[in-house]
C-alpha cells in the first residue's frame, strides 16, 4: 500500500498555516467551520425535535390516536351491551310467541287484557282510578 496523499489547500490571504500572517486566518476559518457546524446541528436537532413532537402529538390526538382508541372500546363495549339487551328481549318475544301458538287459555288471556275482547255473555268493568 502506498502513503495517502492529501491535496494542499490555499488558505485565503496568506500562506501556509506556519506564516505569521496564515495562523490568524486558519483560526478564523476554524472558528467559521465550527460556527457552521453548530448552527447545522442546531438545526437537525430542532427538525428531530419537531418530529417527535408531530409524532406524540399524533399518537395521542390524531385520528388513529390514543384518545379516539380509548371512544371506540367505550362505544364497543356500549354496543356489546345493546347487543346482550336486544337478544335477552329477542329471547322473551320467542317465549311469548311460542307460548301464544300453543296455549290456547294464553291466547284468550292475552286478547281479554291487552285487546279488551270478551266472551258472550260477559260484561267487561273497567275502572277509572287509580289501581291498587
Amino acid at each position: 500500500m502506498g502513503k495517502i496523499k492529501i491535496p494542499y489547500i490555499k488558505i485565503p490571504g496568506g500562506g501556509p498555516a506556519s506564516s505569521p500572517g496564515g495562523a490568524a486566518v486558519g483560526d478564523a476559518l476554524w472558528r467559521q467551520i465550527r460556527a457552521e457546524k453548530k448552527k447545522r446541528d442546531y438545526v437537525f436537532w430542532t427538525f428531530i425535535l419537531l418530529c417527535i413532537f408531530y409524532l406524540a402529538v399524533s399518537l395521542v390526538f390524531g385520528d388513529m390516536g390514543y384518545l379516539r382508541l380509548r371512544t371506540l372500546k367505550a362505544r364497543g363495549r356500549a354496543l356489546k351491551a345493546r347487543v346482550a339487551e336486544v337478544r335477552q328481549e329477542n329471547g322473551r318475544i320467542s317465549a311469548s310467541i311460542k307460548r301464544f301458538q300453543g296455549d290456547e287459555f294464553y291466547q284468550e288471556k292475552r286478547a281479554r287484557e291487552e285487546l279488551g275482547l270478551a266472551k258472550k255473555n260477559e260484561f267487561i268493568f273497567i275502572f277509572n282510578g287509580p289501581e291498587q
